[in-house]
Order: C-alpha cells, then structure tokens, then sequence
C-alpha cells in the first residue's frame, strides 16, 4: 500500500478504541497486520479479535518496540501528539498520520464539509446532512459523531458528500486534512485536561482551515472571523445570515437557530440553487432530536423535566439555561474541566434559578464558585439518584428540572450516554412521572 507517496510495510496503531479498530479493520482490508499499542488494557474481546488475526500488540502502556520498524504510526484521537516516543519516530521518518489524515488520504475526491466548535457540532452535522437530503445530495455522516471516518473512506465513493463532525484532539494530530467546506461554530474552554491552556485548544480548532485554498468555504461566527491566521478561503459568517419567518424556525433555542444557520451556510456553498422553504418542519427535528440534548423526559408532579446529559463543559450548560424564561431548578456535576464554570456562575446568579443540585466529584468546586458570584442556594449530593431526589423536591409546578451537567461523566458514568440513560430511568421510575402535562 502506498500512502503520501511511501511504500507501506509496516503499520503501528496506537490506541485501540473505536477509532484504532476501524484503522485495523482498513488495514486488514489491504493485507496489512498492524502492531497494536493501547495505553489501557484490552478487553477479553479485543485479546480474542487480535490473537483471531494474528496481530501483535502491547497493552498498559506504549513503548517503542512495537514502533521501531514502523512505516506509518497512526494515531487514534485520545492518542497526545506529543509523546516522546512519537518524536523519536519522527526522527526515524517514520511517517505518523491521524485516523483523520489517513481517511481522507485514501477516500475518494468529493465535497468534505467538516464541522468543529466547543457545542453543537453533532446537531449541525445533522441539519447538514438533512438539508443536504432535501436538495437531492445524498452524503455520509462520521468523525467524531461515532463512526469513524476510515470506517466510511470506501462507502464515500457512491455519495456526493462527505459531513464530518470532528474534534480537537482529531484536528491537533492531523497535518493533512483539507476539507473543502470548514465550519467552525464557537470557542469556549473545553478539555483542558489535554490541551492545558485555552491558546492551545484554540490552535487545534483552528487547524480545521490549514490546508484550505481560495477555492474553499470557512464558515465561521463574525466574532472569531479575523482571529484565524494566513485564512485563505473564502469566508461566510453564518450569525448574520437571516432566517425566515417560518413558525416551526421561531420555537427554535438561540444556540439550535445558530446552529441551523451554519448548516445553511455550509449546505449554500456545495448546493448552488439552495432553497431553505423547501425544507420541512420534521427534517429539523429529526435533526436536533440527538441524544440527551435538552430532551423533553416528560412531567413529574407539574415540573417539565429536560435531560441535557450531553452538556459536557460550562458553555453548553449556559446556552441550556438561557432556553428557559421559567424558573429552573439546575442539576450539575460530575468530573471538573477546569474551565467555563465562572461566567456560568454569574448566568445562574442573574437568572431565576430557583436553586442548583450539585454532586459527584465537582460538586464542591462548584458550590464555591457559584458562592463566589453571589448564589447560595445549593445542594451537594454524592451521586444522582440523590441529586434527583432533592431537584424534584425543590421545583415547584410549572418549573423546569434542568439536568444540564457541566462536566465530564467519568467519575460514575462511562460517558454522557450512559448519565443520560441513568437519569431517564430515575424519571421515569418517579411514581408522579407522566409522559405529558397531565
């Protein structure tokens, strides 16, 4: 196999989750049996996988000898760029690609419109794919949405194009990737735990418009238009795009309007004669129904319950606050991310919250901060089943119980669909829950 113009031998895969699967699965697929390296131990299932293909791994820990005859080392994205083992690499000329590089180095040439920001990158991957749909352009979804992008480089053949939802730990690792349309929606801090500073992660978003000619789209916020360096595409600022005045757009959120705004901009520059009222009210829906985003659980006792698990950092937990007029009872927690909590402690202070559930891990880093910007009227709970107990008991009729977390799951969850999961059981168990206002 030859990649970047490079007779490929000998292939390493460093991490083995979702992503270095998919890579083994590609490679296998041209002849190849990589060298497996995982940081974590292996699961029974992925012992057998590998010992069934005869591929030889290492796992705990990453160490150069599984690396040293290396061709290609490709990177899954949980993967730090920056390990020292990687700069010896380098210093071989070895050749280290992301999942990324490698997909879209071996995937056919076709419109890629590639989507990155702190919050709402899934439900635009979404409306893109939908208005896509509508005009008669039939696309493949992957990235970070969950299928990863070298699981889908052959299928993208009989599609007209390709929508990536992709991150910053994708984009950090990747040299070659060149979307032709680049959606960057916003920039708040987020995964500090990797990228140690806000200047960092913005750096790794920003990577998304790199390889961009003046043939090619960026479609970004007017905020962050001039803060992209050397920028040599031709940029749409989607925020000052109007929408028209449809009732199903108008019971829209703010942060789902801008969203769809995007996707407009994005869909614009691949379908020349792009019509929005040809669109119809459930393709939006469908679209923004992702979940645990400000999912509607139902009633319990009068108060409307939303299952917001999906709000991972301090910035998607404020767009979720601001969605309501009504009084809210908040629910936050799980594991810090260092970063955000302070302007979502003023908007909570300023905001008629009726009171703030806190627990696991953060729960008394939070209380702190939110009593730093003026409030106090919170509650720390160990674990949620509690936390839910004590909300419910908080809200009043006609209130909304808002489990809108700000944090990462991995104290008690494995991820924000398992949280999700866990919270709609405890709804739904409460013997008062109804589906509808009843």
């Amino acid at each position: 196999m030859r990649i970047a113009d490079r007779e490929i031998n000998h292939v390493a895969v460093l991490g083995f989750g979702r992503t270095g699967r998919a890579v083994t699965n590609f490679l296998l697929s041209h002849d190849i049996k990589p060298f497996v390296s995982d940081a974590a131990s292996l699961s029974e299932s992925d012992h057998s996988f590998l010992a069934d293909q005869g591929i030889r791994y290492e796992e705990a820990r990453h160490t150069d000898g599984g690396l040293i005859h290396a061709d290609l080392i490709v990177l899954s994205p949980g993967v730090d760029p920056n390990l020292p083992l990687l700069a010896d690499a380098q210093r071989r000329e070895a050749l280290i690609l992301s999942e990324l590089d490698l997909a879209y180095y071996v995937a056919p040439t076709r419109p890629i419109i590639a989507v990155t920001g702190t919050n709402g990158k899934s439900s635009t991957v979404r409306l893109i794919e939908a208005l896509l749909h509508r005009h008669g352009v039939s696309a493949v979804v992957a990235g970070n949405i969950g299928i990863p992008f070298i699981a889908v480089a052959k299928e993208a053949a009989a599609n007209d194009a390709i929508v990536l939802e992709v991150s910053s730990f994708q984009l950090e690792q990747s040299a070659l990737f060149h979307p032709h349309v680049a959606v960057l929606l916003n920039l708040t801090p987020d995964h500090m735990e990797r990228h140690r500073t806000m200047t960092a992660y913005t750096n790794a978003k920003k990577r998304l418009f790199l390889n961009q000619t003046c043939d090619d789209i960026a479609v970004l916020p007017a905020d962050l238009a001039g803060s992209i360096r050397d920028l040599k595409a031709r940029q749409i600022l989607f925020d000052t795009l109007e929408l028209p005045s449809l009732p199903y757009l108008e019971g829209l959120y703010p942060h789902q309007r801008d969203n769809l705004r995007a996707a407009i901009a994005a869909c614009s520059a691949v379908v020349s004669e792009f019509d929005l009222a040809c669109l119809r009210p459930e393709d939006i829906q469908g679209a923004l129904d992702l979940p645990f985003r400000l999912c509607n659980e139902g009633w319990v006792a009068g108060v409307r319950v939303v299952n917001d698990s999906k709000s991972t950092n301090a910035a998607s937990t404020s767009a979720a606050l601001r969605s309501f007029e009504c009084p809210v009872v908040l629910i936050l927690g799980g594991r810090h991310k260092q970063r955000g909590y302070v302007q979502l402690a003023e908007l909570v202070a300023s905001r008629l919250v009726r009171k703030v559930i806190l627990y696991g891990e953060a729960a008394h880093g939070l209380r702190e901060t939110l009593r730093v910007a003026g409030y106090s009227r919170t509650e720390i709970h160990s674990h949620l089943e509690q936390a839910v107990s004590a909300g419910l008991a908080a809200a009043l009729p006609d209130d909304v119980l808002l489990f809108s977390p700000a944090c990462a799951s991995y104290d008690q969850y494995r991820d924000y669909l398992e949280r999700g999961e866990a919270f709609t059981r405890l709804i739904h168990s409460q013997p008062a829950f109804s589906p509808t206002d009843s």
